[in-house]
């Protein structure tokens, strides 16, 4: 699995619904942590992508 980050919830989302409709399938469904969204699709070729968009300012709340 290959993972990295995008810089918004927004981002997550096109990015994954464009490999959808390119012929990807999905592997995980969306997941929301609050601080942190994740979504998961599979390529052509069966690797495995996830796109994860983190608030770094909520991780520094007291």
């Amino acid at each position: 699995m290959l993972s990295f980050s995008v810089d918004s919830r927004n981002q997550v989302d096109e990015l994954v619904n464009k490999a959808l409709s390119l012929g990807g399938k999905t592997f995980t469904e969306p997941q929301d942590h609050g601080f942190m969204y994740i979504w998961g699709f599979q390529d052509l070729d069966g690797h495995l992508w996830e796109a994860a968009y983190m608030d770094k300012s909520a991780l520094n709340q007291e």
